[in-house]
């Protein structure tokens, strides 16, 4: 009992002392008693309206901060010593109904129970929707398949297994490519375009950094600067492909339909003249908050559905591991969503090709994702597309970068973490005195000088008996200065 009071009384007698000798403007004035009431009310007044102003100017200056803190500015591009770089390019298999897949044939025919079985063109329709996504439309999965449940003599729609028939069936890079060229001299096709799963299957991309180290072996130098301006890449396909343009970090996607190709029918030939726009990053940008910034850069894989087996981040492969999340989530079974049940439920609340307004972050009745943009993301327009006609079976694009950009982006911060501290300092210096010593002080009185006053008790009635002689000290100048008057 005697040690809580002594703590009680050398924390009232701190708080009185602070309170005398803190360097915060006004305080000294709202606590001396020598001071009259109307006095201390004054500064107890004039104190409280300067805290006031100060937390709402630094407020709104927090707020400033964290919604203007980047800048992305215009700046002129030296092609001589900044060399221009031809963006990725992905190439993905589409299913065309006019042309003859051998191995679809032999893998229906496999599905015989016995020689007596006809050959089931609806299961055929429904396998080429299964593997081809621009093939499929909904409800394609229950009307091909539901008729055959019941019938014992005929062939029934493959319940699973359905990665391993894409895999069997879909071309591989030497099947699907005739030929390329950068700049009219020829390369190896399969050296550099390398395969990776998509949403649209499996597609095969050149200089990406999902599927290939920067200026390893696989890495096609696509390189313009003054003394090499031409940037033409030539494309010739033996089967039905979408061309994708895309940044290095990008992959295929369906909410990426605004530079994708199609070359469908043998005999179809495209020109594609596009201009490309950079962007370059200031070193701080990294040290800003993704919420502020509003960009992920592609080492930092941070989303909101989880893991990835992408290698790098991008706005595509947000949003591709985000349907991922959704269509598992709907489907929640312990059985693989891919078998011929999960198939029909996501076909039922139309997942396996959703329209692409239910992804996006604005779309409330949807399931959207939450995918900021990439740091790195190149601007790529579309400048104009022809297309003709020949007598070949091959199809082909060129795809011809028209203009070397004289300008670039660059990204870069307004305001850093020392304007903060400076700038909150100044304003607690100019309407309360307050500085890093004022915090020193505080923490002062509030260990070292408490813990000597709990300790050492005389010294509180040192300090007791020293206020009452300054009290009866203050008695005795009024008392003078009353004489004088």
């Amino acid at each position: 009992m005697l040690l809580l009071l002594r703590v009680v009384r050398a924390f009232y007698r701190i708080v009185v002392d602070y309170c005398n000798n803190a360097s915060l403007a006004g305080i000294g004035y709202i606590f001396n008693r020598r001071y009259h009431w109307t006095e201390r009310i004054f500064w107890f007044a004039c104190s409280l309206v300067a805290w006031i102003f100060a937390v709402q100017l630094i407020l709104a200056y927090m707020a400033l901060f964290r919604q203007d803190t980047i800048s992305i500015a215009v700046e002129n591009v030296d092609t001589r010593t900044d060399p221009i770089v031809f963006p990725a390019v992905g190439v993905c298999e589409t299913g065309y109904v006019k042309q003859i897949y051998p191995r679809l044939e032999s893998f229906i025919e496999g599905l015989k129970q016995n020689d007596d079985v006809e050959y089931n063109y609806d299961v055929e329709d429904f396998m080429l929707r299964i593997i081809f996504h621009n093939l499929y439309n909904v409800g394609a999965i229950s009307s091909y398949c539901e008729m055959y449940e019941d019938c014992e003599d005929c062939m029934k729609c493959p319940k699973d297994e359905y990665r391993r028939a894409a895999a069997t069936i879909r071309a591989n890079c030497t099947e699907l490519f005739h030929e390329c060229r950068w700049n009219e001299k020829p390369f190896d096709c399969c050296r550099y375009f390398k395969p990776i799963e998509t949403t649209v299957g499996l597609c095969f991309l050149l200089n990406s950094a999902q599927t290939v180290d920067r200026n390893s072996e696989y890495w096609l130098p696509l390189e313009m600067d003054s003394e090499n301006p031409d940037g033409d890449l030539l494309l010739v396909y033996n089967r039905a492909v979408i061309t994708n343009i895309m940044n290095e970090d990008d992959i295929p996607h369906i909410l990426l339909q605004r530079l994708q190709f199609k070359q469908i029918v043998p005999g179809y030939e495209e020109k594609i003249y596009f201009t490309l726009q950079s962007i370059v990053n200031d070193p701080l940008v990294r040290s800003v908050d993704v919420d502020v910034r509003r960009c992920l850069f592609p080492d930092e894989l941070h989303l909101a559905a989880g893991n990835t087996t992408y290698r790098k981040y991008s706005y595509s492969v947000c949003v591709t591991e985000c349907l991922k999340a959704i269509q598992l989530r709907v489907y929640n079974e312990n059985s693989s969503a891919c078998d011929y049940k999960g198939m029909r439920c996501l076909d039922m609340f139309n997942l396996i090709a959703p329209p692409t307004r239910i992804l996006q972050p604005w779309y409330t009745e949807g399931y959207p994702c939450h995918c900021h943009p990439s740091c790195a993301e190149n601007e790529i327009r579309l400048v104009g597309r022809h297309a003709y006609d020949n007598d070949h079976d091959e199809r082909s694009v060129k795809l011809k970068l028209m203009i070397h950009p004289t300008q670039r982006y660059r990204r870069q911060i307004v305001r850093e973490s020392i304007d903060v501290v400076v700038s909150i300092g100044g304003i607690l210096g100019l309407f309360t005195g307050a500085s890093i010593l004022s915090i020193v002080e505080f923490f002062y009185f509030m260990t070292v000088r408490f813990l000597s006053y709990t300790v050492n008790g005389s010294d509180c009635e040192t300090v007791s008996n020293e206020d009452t002689a300054s009290s009866a000290d203050e008695h005795e100048e009024r008392n003078v200065y009353s004489e004088i008057s």
